[in-house]
């Protein structure tokens, strides 16, 4: 990378760059299940995702 001028960038412990696990788990609940429906409350969110 020193042959382009790049350096590695340091993330903080906690982001989504250092837990691609979480990330991972939160696109597909995104693609699955919030992307398919309308919410008009938080509550109704709540509910459908714990079901």
């Amino acid at each position: 990378m020193e042959t382009i001028g790049t350096k590695t960038l340091f993330i903080e412990p906690g982001s989504p760059w250092e837990n691609g696990d979480a990330e991972r788990f939160n696109g597909k609940l995104r693609d699955d299940v919030l992307n398919g429906e309308i919410f008009h409350t938080v509550k109704e969110a709540k509910v459908l995702i714990e079901q």
